[in-house]
C-alpha cells in the first residue's frame, strides 16, 4: 500500500504513524527504535524530517514585524539547516517565538542587554531575550512597563525552562540540528494544551515528509 506520508518509504504508513505517535510522546530516537524494532539510523532520519516540518510551521507562524534584521530561518537557508549558537526569543499574542541570530557576538548581546544603541549593534528591539547555547545562558532585556515585563518574563522563563530541560537529555547535541530542536521546543510549548499528534498529522498530510529532507 502506498505510503502517503513519505514517498518511496521502506516502512508502511502504519509504522510511520507509530513513529509519529512515539515522537509526540517525547521519546528519544533510541527509545523509539527499541519499541518499533526499526533501526536507530532510520528513526533518526524520520525524526529529523518531522522536526523540519515543525520548524517550517513555526517559521511561518512567526510575526514578520517582530523579526530582527539579523534573523535566520529555514526559508532563508534553503540549502541547509541554519547553524548558530544564538537565538532570540520574543513573546507575541500569548505565544513565544524563537529565531536564529547571525552576525552577533557575546559582546554585542551584552550591549543589547544593557540597552546600548551603538551604531554597530544590530537592531533587535522586538527580541525579549537572547539565548547563547554555547554556554546555556539566557540574557534578558527589561525594556517594558512593569506589567508587560512581568508577563513577558513569565512566558520566556517557561519556554526557556522547557527548552533547557528537554535539550539536556540529548547529550552531545549536534549543533547542526540545534535549530530543529529549538523549533520543536517552540512548537511543544505553544501547543502544549492541544493534541500534538493530531496537529502534526494534519501538517504532514498537507506537506508530506519527503519534502522535508534538508541537509544538516
Amino acid at each position: 500500500m502506498k505510503n502517503k506520508m513519505l514517498k518511496g518509504a521502506h516502512l508502511s504508513e502504519r509504522k510511520c504513524r507509530e513513529i509519529v505517535n512515539l515522537f509526540c510522546e517525547d521519546l528519544t530516537a533510541t527509545q523509539i527504535a527499541g519499541i518499533t524494532g526499526v533501526s536507530r539510523i532510520t528513526i533518526n532520519a524520520y525524526v529529523k524530517m518531522i522536526r523540519t516540518r515543525l520548524a517550517l510551521f513555526c517559521d511561518e507562524a512567526f510575526p514578520q514585524q517582530q523579526l530582527p534584521e539579523n534573523s535566520i530561518t529555514l526559508f532563508q537557508a534553503p540549502d541547509g539547516i541554519p547553524v548558530t549558537p544564538f537565538y532570540g526569543f520574543t513573546r507575541w499574542n500569548g505565544l513565544v517565538f524563537s529565531t536564529g541570530l547571525t552576525k552577533i557576538s557575546k559582546e554585542q548581546v551584552l550591549e543589547w542587554q544593557k540597552q546600548k544603541t551603538a551604531d554597530s549593534l544590530v537592531k533587535m528591539d522586538n527580541i525579549h531575550a537572547v539565548a547563547d547555547f554555547s554556554n546555556w545562558r539566557l540574557y534578558r532585556r527589561d525594556n517594558f512597563g512593569s506589567h508587560a515585563m512581568k508577563t513577558n518574563n513569565d512566558e520566556i522563563s517557561g519556554f526557556w525552562g522547557l527548552t533547557r530541560n528537554r535539550l539536556i537529555k540529548f547529550r552531545g547535541l549536534n549543533r547542526n540540528t540545534l535549530y530543529l530542536h529549538i523549533k520543536e521546543c517552540e512548537f511543544r510549548y505553544n501547543h502544549r494544551n492541544e493534541d500534538m499528534e493530531q496537529k502534526l498529522m494534519q501538517m504532514i498530510n498537507k506537506k508530506p515528509l519527503h519534502d522535508m529532507q534538508y541537509q544538516a
